[in-house]
């Protein structure tokens, strides 16, 4: 199990600092674009693909980390009144929704990927499933991170124990 919790741990971290990554050459290549355009009247033409790339890429592994963090959108005004057991309830039948959500991501990105496979993209010349090719990754990450958190998993990977900790520090 605690091989499951580090790998687990490594991935998250991998994801959260791949999205990072994804937001800073996003920012870099559009302020350095809007500099090349409007002082010096000319820029790159690949920028606007390669911008749109990462702004896809982060938000979608953005949304994939907030499933598990348990931070997307939710209306609290009508649940907040109900007792503790049937809130429990519902937020594991809110996240069985999202890994459904999850899987749809994974079916339909596939088909996009494979539409789009003989086609490239006009300034980059990369093929246009790149774009696409995060639809199936992090709809398999929402789908699992839900599953995790229904089942009430994903504090036991996550979070650490003051058990886990002691041993981590002897080690």
């Amino acid at each position: 199990m605690r091989i499951l919790q580090k790998a687990s741990r490594f991935l998250f971290k991998a994801l959260e600092w791949f999205a990072i990554i994804c937001m800073v050459v996003l920012t870099v290549i559009v302020f350095t674009d809007v500099i090349l355009r409007y002082i010096f009247k000319q820029g790159f033409p690949w920028t606007q693909e390669v911008a749109t790339l990462m702004l896809v890429w982060f938000s979608l592994i953005g949304m994939a980390i907030g499933v598990l963090e348990k931070i997307h959108i939710s209306i609290e005004m009508f649940t907040s009144k109900l007792p503790a057991k049937v809130i429990r309830v519902l937020e594991s039948i809110d996240h069985i929704l999202i890994a459904v959500f999850g899987g749809a991501m994974v079916y339909y990105g596939l088909l996009i990927m494979n539409m789009t496979k003989m086609s490239t993209l006009p300034a980059t010349k990369m093929p246009s499933s790149v774009l696409y090719v995060i639809l199936p990754l992090s709809g398999l990450l929402v789908l699992l991170n839900a599953i995790l958190v229904a089942a009430g998993q994903d504090k036991k990977i996550f979070e650490k124990n003051s058990e886990t900790a002691k041993e981590d520090d002897h080690a």
